[in-house]
C-alpha cells in the first residue's frame, strides 16, 4: 500500500516485533459484511445465506486467518480508496469474536440441516444482532469475552 507521499505502508494486519494489529475500520467491515447476509437470511428464509456466511468465518478461523475473504475484501476494495489507519489495535480481541461468529453460524448450519429451522435462524440472528451492533457502535460483545477468557491466547487459537 502506498500513500500520497509514496512511502510503503506495513501490511495492517501484522508486525514483526509484536501482536498483529489491525485497522479498526476492518473488522467493522466484516461484521457489517456478516450482518447484511444473515440479516438477508431471515428475511427472505434463505439459509443459503447463512451456510455463505459460516464457511467465510470457518475458514477464515481454519486457515489460522490466511484465508480471510473480509479481509482480502478490505484490502483489494476499501483501502483502497480510504486514508490510512490513524492508529491500529490488537488483532486478537476481533479473531475471537469471529471464532465466536464461526462456531454459532455453524451451529445455525447444523440446525438447518437436521431439521431444525428455527434454531437456525435464531442462532443465526444472534449473530447478525451482535455484528450489526459492533459494526454500528463499535462495541463488540466478543472483544469484551475475549478479554476476560485469555487462556484462549495460550491455546493459539487467536
Amino acid at each position: 500500500m502506498e500513500t500520497s507521499t509514496g512511502t510503503e505502508q506495513p501490511r495492517p494486519t501484522a508486525r514483526e516485533d509484536g501482536p498483529a494489529l489491525v485497522d479498526p475500520r476492518a473488522p467493522r467491515f466484516g461484521q457489517s459484511l456478516t450482518a447484511l447476509a444473515l440479516v438477508a437470511a431471515i428475511a427472505f428464509q434463505l439459509p443459503v445465506f447463512v451456510y455463505a456466511v459460516a464457511v467465510v468465518l470457518t475458514a477464515a478461523v481454519v486457515s489460522g486467518w490466511r484465508i480471510d475473504l473480509y479481509a482480502t475484501l478490505w484490502r483489494h476494495g476499501a483501502m483502497r480508496v480510504l486514508d490510512p489507519p490513524a492508529e491500529r489495535e490488537p488483532a486478537a480481541p476481533h479473531r475471537f469474536a469471529r471464532v465466536l461468529g464461526a462456531a454459532f453460524t455453524a451451529a445455525a448450519t447444523v440446525a438447518f440441516v437436521t431439521g431444525f429451522p428455527l434454531a437456525g435462524y435464531a442462532l443465526a440472528a444472534t449473530v447478525a444482532a451482535l455484528a450489526g451492533l459492533a459494526a454500528s457502535t463499535g462495541f463488540c460483545l466478543g472483544c469484551r469475552m475475549y478479554r476476560q477468557v485469555q487462556f484462549v491466547q495460550r491455546l493459539g487459537i487467536v
